[in-house]
């Protein structure tokens, strides 16, 4: 998950430029869609889709509370029938992706025992995730908080996971999440004001939100309240620790 490197700078550095980079890429993507019309229109999750079982990050409650407050901001220039995942019950950074969507999980599933499994052995062998929250970027499907690694922890927990996972990482075993991010609007209709929410979302390209530690990683499926697609947590285990139900 390791931005790709710069051909004149090197660790930290590099890697900043390379996320940078990406976001960059994705607001030109997004300012596009979003001023044509054809921006991506999200609808509620169902049996085989996307919002399938997944390992995520959340951030801190004081953090949570920053990244909901832009949302709303958001949402008053895109329209308020958006779905507002940058609030508690729904903002999250997913390291990976497990398997497409279910609706109903039951209790003694075998792939969320194993997913539970590897995610605790994963987390046990590391530290605490920083992340810096510098900054939005539009894309073609929503408003976007970008998000960049203090360290080489968030990396390597990425990896660890994949190795525990084994079989059971096939859902993403070629794809490579190249950048952090957690999406605080998802399009699911047409936008009230699209050149007022390109400003927008430009006006905060550089947006300081802070820094958030993650001190635990979680499995969760995802449901639909009506709303919009929230968490719901299956396990959860702390970083050199053990894993907690």
């Amino acid at each position: 998950m390791d931005a790709t490197s710069g051909s004149t700078l090197s660790g930290r550095p590099a890697a900043d430029a390379g996320y940078t980079l990406a976001f960059d890429r994705l607001f030109a993507r997004g300012r596009a869609a979003v001023l044509a019309g054809t921006h991506y229109r999200d609808t509620p999750p169902v049996d085989g889709g996307g919002w399938g079982l997944s390992v995520v990050l959340l951030p801190d409650p004081d953090c949570a509370d920053r990244l909901a407050a832009v949302t709303a901001e958001a949402l008053g220039v895109a329209g308020a029938g958006h779905w507002p995942t940058g609030t508690a019950p729904a903002v999250h950074f997913t390291v990976r992706a497990i398997e497409v969507h279910r609706s109903a999980i039951p209790p003694d599933d075998p792939l969320v025992a194993r997913s539970a499994s590897a995610l605790g052995r994963a987390a046990a062998a590391s530290p605490p995730v920083r992340l810096r929250l510098f900054g939005l970027t539009l894309t073609p499907s929503g408003v976007m908080l970008c998000a960049f690694p203090e360290d080489s922890a968030a990396a390597g927990f990425a990896d660890r996971l994949g190795e525990e996972l084994g079989p059971d990482g096939w859902f993403e075993a070629a794809y490579h999440r190249d950048i952090w991010y957690a999406t605080l609007v998802h399009f699911t209709s047409e936008i009230r004001d699209p050149q007022g929410l390109v400003d927008w979302v430009a006006a905060r390209r550089h947006l300081d939100l802070g820094t958030t530690t993650v001190g635990a990683a979680e499995l969760l499926r995802f449901a639909y309240n009506g709303r919009q697609p929230v968490r719901v947590g299956l396990s959860r285990a702390p970083f050199g620790g053990v894993l907690t139900p």
